[in-house]
């Protein structure tokens, strides 16, 4: 990889993972190339915006528990099977290219070689645009590059550093349809405000609206502004599943919740031979 000679990224490895560090003016942050990910992002004189476990493995070919996981070219499981989550989460991304904007922003790009993948047949080309400065923006974009139809759903799995998750609500999901996946995916109409009880696994459809996390306990706002999705997830695991998960500390699970921008399995992105779809997020405080 080759970096300009005054750039704000510096490369470094985790474990056998190779990461990106970005500190510029507005906020320090780390991608890793495997998996495309963002790991951290945090403004200069703030708290952390996004959790990663302390326990998250940075082993190669392992999915990291932590920042924003790209779940892609499918979400949760699938009947024709392959890994939970799709396989870029656990892939080695390729470096495109990094560059300092005009107004001080760091960017990267990744791209993630598609051919030959096992548990896939479609032909696509999957790339990931990062931004960093006062706000961090995620953009990614799938590109049908064979000659039939492909159906993609996929997610920015984003985890958030929250002070205590008995205390946060979310915001800009009032009346909205919800699927409820530890009820057995009974379907819910949401009342008023989110909030963290026990286990909370909820997939929001048929929504592209912006969510405000608001956490008291730390005195910000998150806000999530997304496109190109059709839904939302809002996930935490609970006392009772984070306890069998081995890469979350006892107790930690309160200090996170994922809000999750995504295109739902349900209703599926359909590409057809050379049409793209990027589905976006941008996360700042305030």
């Amino acid at each position: 990889m080759t970096f300009q000679t005054n750039s704000a990224i510096k490369p470094r490895m985790m474990g056998s993972v190779p990461v990106l560090e970005i500190d510029n003016p507005f906020a320090n942050a780390m991608i890793s190339l495997q998996g495309g990910q963002v790991l951290s992002y945090q403004p200069k004189g703030q708290e952390k915006v996004l959790w990663m476990s302390p326990l998250a493995d940075m082993t190669e070919g392992k999915a990291i528990r932590g920042g924003v996981p790209v779940c892609w070219p499918w979400f949760g499981s699938r009947k024709e099977g392959g890994p939970n989550h799709g396989f870029a989460r656990t892939k080695l991304w390729q470096y495109e290219l990094s560059e300092t904007l005009d107004n001080d922003k760091t960017r990267v790009v990744l791209s993630l070689p598609i051919d030959g993948v096992q548990e896939w047949d479609g032909k696509a080309g999957l790339g990931i645009d990062i931004i960093v400065g006062e706000t961090l923006r995620i953009s990614l974009t799938s590109r049908n590059n064979g000659s039939r139809k492909v159906q993609i759903s996929q997610a920015l799995h984003t985890y958030f550093s929250v002070s205590n998750t008995d205390l946060i609500w979310i915001e800009g999901l009032d009346g909205k349809r919800y699927l409820d996946e530890t009820d057995e995916s009974r379907a819910f109409i949401q009342e008023g405000e989110v909030i963290i009880e026990g286990e909370v696994d909820r997939t929001y459809i048929d929504d592209n609206e912006t969510c405000i996390l608001h956490d008291p306990g730390i005195g910000r706002k998150i806000t999530i502004k997304k496109s190109g999705s059709n839904g939302t997830v809002v996930w935490n695991p609970g006392p009772v599943r984070a306890e069998k998960m081995h890469d979350v500390p006892t107790f930690d699970y309160k200090s996170m919740v994922c809000v999750e921008t995504i295109t739902l399995p349900q209703v599926p992105v359909e590409l057809e031979p050379g049409q793209s779809h990027v589905l976006m997020a941008e996360i700042f405080v305030g």
